[in-house]
């Protein structure tokens, strides 16, 4: 889970809410570390997942490994084999997931799983 949080706006309510959400989707866990980084959000858990099941599929099709794969994917999709998807924001990974899973359903007729 992860939330931009402002200097300048309310905090209070988006810890509680998140803590909470944790906490119900968790009813065995007693313990949660909260960590908070500065400048630009990083892509979401749900977004990573999304990401490397997809490396998994393609890479599985095209009889690649996973470096390859994702470099191969950095490189269509990014410019730059080397380019580091850690790097974009979330809205910036957003559009990444979105220009693969539309070249793939186009050009190759594959249908890449979506989560909710």
């Amino acid at each position: 889970m992860y939330r931009i949080i402002y200097r300048d706006k309310p905090k209070e309510e988006i810890f509680r809410s998140l803590s909470r959400k944790f906490f119900n989707k968790n009813p065995d866990c007693e313990v949660a570390t909260v960590s908070i980084s500065k400048d630009k959000p990083k892509r979401s858990d749900a977004q990573n997942r999304l990401y490397h099941a997809w490396v998994e599929i393609l890479r599985k099709e095209f009889g690649e490994t996973k470096q390859d794969c994702k470099e191969n994917l950095a490189f269509e999709f990014l410019g730059d084999k080397d380019k580091s998807t850690k790097d974009l924001t979330v809205p910036e990974f957003d559009q990444f997931l979105q220009d693969i899973d539309r070249y793939f359903s186009i050009e190759w007729g594959i249908k890449l799983p979506k989560e909710d």
